[in-house]
């Protein structure tokens, strides 16, 4: 079952470049710099960099090591397509936490649960558990909202109707 690889291999390493480029660069290194902390040389790297080799998992683990990012955000991003989804999962871990959880899941006593569901039930259950952190990003948003208007922690004295003080 491979739903999932709709995309061809030029659009794969497209996004990869632009995911490779932009973490790059938003953990402020130069290509030359990237290639030496990779242990490659500059032309190679940006052979690597402009996507030329594909996935590969060793150098985006090492690569996302340095730039301070979410290897399986990376490689998740190339599947699906979406530059976003790397930088999201950069900030968190996102990624690299739900194989996390898959693999403890997994490893459990009773191993033969994941073999013994169907893929409905797994469906389903990833459907809501996906809709319960939807619903957490939202309350947090709200949460620091609330935060950013409390007068008490603002610095501003609520009796005090035109905010000097």
């Amino acid at each position: 079952m491979d739903v999932l690889r709709d995309r061809d291999k030029a659009a794969q390493r497209a996004t990869l470049s632009r995911v490779l480029k932009l973490l790059r660069t938003r953990a402020g290194l130069r290509s030359v710099e990237a290639a030496r902390m990779m242990n490659k040389g500059h032309r190679t790297y940006q052979r690597w960099e402009s996507g030329y080799y594909g996935v590969e998992l060793d150098d985006i683990h090492r690569f996302a090591e340095i730039v301070h990012a979410d290897p399986w955000g990376i490689i998740f991003a190339v599947e699906f397509g979406s530059v976003d989804f790397a930088l999201d999962a950069a900030q968190n871990g996102a990624a690299s936490l739900l194989l996390v959880a898959l693999r403890r899941f997994h490893r459990q006593p009773n191993g033969k649960a994941l073999r013994q569901l169907d893929p409905r039930s797994l469906s389903l259950t990833y459907s809501r558990g996906f809709e319960l952190l939807a619903r957490r990003a939202e309350e947090y948003a709200a949460d620091l909202e609330q935060w950013m208007f409390d007068e008490e922690l603002s610095g501003r004295d609520p009796d005090d109707d035109d905010g000097s003080r």
